[in-house]
């Protein structure tokens, strides 16, 4: 049975003024399509979806700006980069897709069909084809704060690249046409996305042709044998949309899933409605993860579990439900493959320097990271990862408030030395002016006292440290690859506060 869904909306709403407001912030929270052949059949195109109409080329010159910087969102998002060992590669994607109307969990049924569309393509892969793992990462693109951001790629770029895995970038909605088009009005001349309702269609057409290869494929002959679909906040929101309405319907022509492992990110309780139109989405659905066939890690920050509320006008309310609010058990059967991993003490995103307090340095990413490296154990070995506890919330509610330890640190969850063996209490939804600090996390050192009560040293807090480290790490969820840095962070942290 499929989850009922539940509206987002704006609590004494101020109509179009607010939704516009809200519409670029908000998003940082964040007949049937087609019954799957019997096997052996299909659409003559190897899948059950429908690519006669696909075609790639190469994004004709523009003005010289790299291609990197046009997926660079804000100032405190730099410009990606590139291990030496990789290169980028952009191109247009053309074709024609249905829309779909239905619950954001599915079943998705066809409202229209043969709308045109012109999008883009962002690729990195090894210079070295010898060095292609076979393994494909698909990100829909970001697009809360204006431009393209590449959300996900940013937190497990060094896995991604250590492997040899090859990444792919795609524009899906409406304003990325726009966004682009101001950018470099040559380069993008071409790009046309009407409605965001196109997303679906582009993601399951280029699913397809990543796994084929071939003159279609913007990786060409490097074929994905292994294919996974992932984003944090609103991309987020996207793979979890996806994953509920769209992975059975997106099959090879055997019957096989086109897609071997979701991860969403960050994603809280929400859902991307499957027909929003053109421009800015300001109104969400809410739902649980429904079952599929294949593993589907669910990493979800602390600010992510929690949900928030606030003033954003005088007299006027924004909320977000959070996670907790639709959590379901994690599973392992051949047809619900899934785990859920909420992160104590993680805020949904760095905090601008306008939030007041000192910027939290909870390493998020890093648990991103290890999530999405069980993730492809998990679908390419049969490993399922092991189970994590929730984080503790006595009362759960559309917006929900933690047990905290005596530090003031959340209990349960997955636990890390950053809490375990805290120097600081960390606040995951910052106080200052504006939506933009609801998302931030901040950090209060714990009392010179309580420390020297608890470490002699900086010697012995590293040797506490160290030892919930690698119990981590052993657990899965950070990575050893990460292990130098985190140490060496730790000590810079701990010399900065612990006797010497």
């Amino acid at each position: 049975m499929r989850t009922t869904l539940t509206a987002r909306r704006l609590r004494r709403g101020r109509g179009r003024r607010l939704a516009v407001v809200l519409g670029a912030i908000v998003a940082l929270a964040m007949a049937t399509v087609g019954a799957a052949p019997a096997s052996g059949t299909g659409n003559g195109h190897g899948s059950t979806v429908d690519i006669a109409d696909l075609r790639i080329r190469p994004i004709p010159d523009g003005s010289g700006v790299p291609q990197l910087t046009a997926t660079t969102a804000t100032p405190t998002s730099p410009t990606p980069t590139l291990s030496d060992d990789y290169v980028e590669d952009e191109f247009l994607l053309s074709g024609t897709a249905n829309t779909y109307s239905g619950p954001s969990t599915g079943p998705a049924t066809k409202a229209s069909g043969d709308n045109p569309y012109v999008t883009r393509v962002v690729v990195r892969y090894p210079k070295d084809p010898a060095d292609f793992s076979g393994r494909v990462f698909l990100e829909p693109f970001n697009t809360t704060t204006g431009p393209d951001l590449d959300a996900i790629w940013r937190q497990i770029a060094p896995l991604l690249e250590a492997n040899g895995d090859a990444w792919v970038g795609v524009s899906v909605r409406s304003t990325s046409a726009q966004e682009l088009q101001a950018f470099d009005p040559v380069r993008y001349a071409d790009l046309s996305i009407p409605v965001n309702d196109d997303a679906w269609d582009v993601l399951r057409q280029l699913g397809v042709v990543l796994r084929k290869g071939g003159e279609k494929s913007p990786l060409g002959d490097l074929r994905a044998e292994h294919l996974y679909m992932g984003g944090y906040s609103q991309s987020g929101v996207d793979t979890a949309t996806f994953a509920q309405a769209f992975h059975d319907d997106t099959r090879t022509a055997d019957g096989a899933a086109v897609f071997d492992g979701y991860l969403p990110a960050a994603h809280a309780a929400t859902m991307t409605p499957l027909q929003t139109g053109s421009g800015l989405i300001t109104e969400f659905e809410e739902g649980s993860m429904q079952p599929v066939d294949v593993p589907v890690v669910d990493i979800e920050t602390q600010h992510d579990v929690q949900g928030w509320s606030r003033e954003v006008l005088p007299g006027t309310f924004y909320t977000s439900a959070g996670g907790a609010s639709v959590r379901r058990p994690d599973a392992s059967s051949p047809t619900d493959k899934y785990r859920l991993y909420e992160i104590t003490g993680a805020s949904h995103s760095s905090s601008p320097a306008d939030c007041g307090g000192t910027p939290s340095t909870f390493p998020g990413p890093l648990f991103v990271r290890a999530a999405a490296a069980e993730l492809f154990r998990w679908a390419e070995q049969g490993k399922a990862p092991a189970k994590a506890p929730r984080i503790d919330i006595p009362t759960i509610d559309t917006v929900s408030k933690p047990e905290v330890d005596e530090d003031g640190n959340a209990l349960g969850g997955v636990r890390s030395p950053f809490v375990d063996d805290a120097l600081v209490q960390y606040q995951v939804q910052a106080g200052g002016s504006g939506l933009a600090c609801t998302f931030a996390g901040t950090e209060t050192p714990l009392a010179a006292d309580v420390l020297a009560s608890r470490y002699d040293d900086v010697d012995e807090y590293m040797r506490k440290f160290t030892k919930s480290l690698d119990e981590t790490i052993d657990d899965g969820r950070l990575l050893k690859m990460d292990r130098a840095a985190i140490l060496t962070a730790a000590r810079e942290k701990a010399e900065s506060l612990l006797p010497q």
